[in-house]
């Protein structure tokens, strides 16, 4: 079905349309090991205007690789492999694209006596499994790499239709990968001319996924009419985050102004739910958004934690440059330093229990006091797996949040009960942006108490002063 074309010349000559990334390796697809490869390869390709069509992992077995190196080369312009270059058995990449293109195997002197070189600098002989490393399909070129001893593979493959598939098969090691896209793979691209990609990612608290898709109805129909945005979301870690997408041979100010256009109409829709914007892990992204909030007016946060066992603290501690809002925590697991350190009554434990309301709000007032910040946040829950009761599940959290109005005055307490589903990590890590999701109502004066949010209740009794 597939033949070899000449790829002496390692220069790229299709126009890429569309793209497949394809991993390689037993650790990849068992999930020991996160594929953070095939996503900044699709990102690289976004940026060119080449759009990933199909990412796809396989088992370091010959016959599967060679079937998915066909599949794909048949629907695709370009396929980006990563893996399995390296010196060992398992390392079957060069073995399963010399089958596909009909080639026996070839020692590349070029790629030998750089791998020689190599090994001399670093003081070592080179042995036999080594020298495996130099080897190519014949109608392929070896890619040099810089940083690494297994040199990349660049081959065409010629599909039924008389078209060429283009691969790229790249060193496993993020360094490696990325240091040889630079150096051998970004200048040869060659996407349409004019054709764009270009994306906007919106991050939503204190709102559900089936409420946000709801909402959002009437602009995420996937019809793609060129210069529209394209709108989707995905959830993760109590975080929402929508996917604004626009390609098509447009100038820049015309995928701007389409991005701006969905981007107007999703807010418009989700208002103030919207906390932020930017590539990136949502979570931390909302984080972020939380200590630049903070620090432009001048404010600070502490928390004190529970469940969450130091989490928040060490989420907003990733951030550089945290210590501008963020004044640290405290860590009550057990309920005699949540007296001791937060200042919580021992008997309010022992009436309503170190889940609930009011310990809550003890715990948030205990460290506005002690921390002595703006605002300061309290979780307290059954993260599980055991520990539930009738009345109290696990997933069970109390989240509070006191804020100063000025002087030792406190403005408010809002309390609030999240029921979570999920396994231990997932309640832990949505209690803190449920946390983050309250701070950021508070700072920006919105009011919490509307029907969408995620709590259950609103306990907004008058807070005390704090001398």
């Amino acid at each position: 079905m597939s033949t070899a074309t000449q790829a002496s010349d390692p220069s790229f000559e299709t126009k890429h349309v569309h793209a497949a990334i394809l991993s390689t390796g037993d650790e990849v697809v068992l999930g020991q090991i996160a594929d953070t490869n095939a996503r900044w390869i699709a990102q690289k390709l976004m940026d060119r205007g080449i759009v990933p069509v199909q990412h796809a992992a396989v088992p370091d077995e010959l016959e599967v690789i060679v079937e998915a190196i066909e599949r794909l080369a048949r629907s695709t312009d370009l396929l980006i492999m990563t893996g399995g270059l390296g010196p060992t058995d398992g390392d079957l990449t060069r073995h399963a694209l010399a089958k596909v293109l009909k080639d026996d195997l070839v020692v590349d002197e070029g790629a030998l006596g750089d791998l020689r070189a190599l090994m001399a600098r670093r003081g070592r002989e080179m042995s036999e499994r080594q020298a495996r490393q130099a080897q190519r399909p014949r109608s392929a070129a070896c890619l040099p790499n810089s940083v690494g001893t297994a040199p990349g593979l660049f081959a065409r493959v010629r599909r039924a239709d008389g078209r060429v598939c283009e691969v790229v098969c790249l060193p496993g090691p993020p360094g490696e990968l990325r240091d040889m896209w630079a150096k051998q793979v970004e200048n040869r691209l060659k996407p349409r001319a004019g054709f764009i990609v270009r994306t906007r990612l919106l991050h939503v608290v204190a709102m559900p996924e089936a409420e946000v898709s709801g909402l959002l109805k009437d602009l995420t129909a996937r019809e793609r009419v060129e210069g529209k945005a394209l709108v989707g979301m995905t959830a993760s870690g109590g975080v929402i985050t929508v996917r604004i997408r626009v390609e098509g041979e447009l100038s820049e100010s015309q995928a701007r102004a389409a991005l701006d256009a969905a981007d107007a109409g999703v807010r418009a829709k989700l208002g103030k739910h919207v906390v932020c914007e930017g590539d990136g892990r949502g979570i931390d992204l909302v984080a972020r958004a939380m200590i630049e909030k903070l620090a432009q007016r001048g404010e600070s946060f502490g928390c004190v934690e529970s469940c969450t066992g130091g989490g928040l603290g060490a989420l907003l501690t990733s951030i550089p440059g945290s210590s501008r809002a963020f004044t640290g925590g405290l860590i009550t697991y057990s309920n005699e330093l949540k007296s001791r350190l937060a200042g919580v009554d021992a008997g309010l434990i022992a009436r309503h229990g170190a889940v609930s309301a009011d310990v809550a709000r003890a715990m948030a007032l205990g460290g506005l006091r002690a921390l002595g910040t703006t605002h300061c946040g309290a979780i307290t829950g059954i993260a599980g797996p055991d520990g539930g009761s009738a009345e109290k599940p696990v997933g069970t959290v109390f989240l509070a949040l006191a804020s100063r109005s000025g002087g030792n005055g406190v403005e408010r307490v809002d309390v609030r009960r999240l029921l979570i589903t999920g396994d231990r990590e997932d309640i832990r890590q949505r209690a803190g942006v449920g946390l983050l999701a309250m701070l950021h109502f508070a700072v920006e004066g919105f009011e919490v108490g509307v029907p969408r949010l995620i709590w259950e209740t609103s306990d907004r009794k008058e807070s005390p002063r704090i001398a």
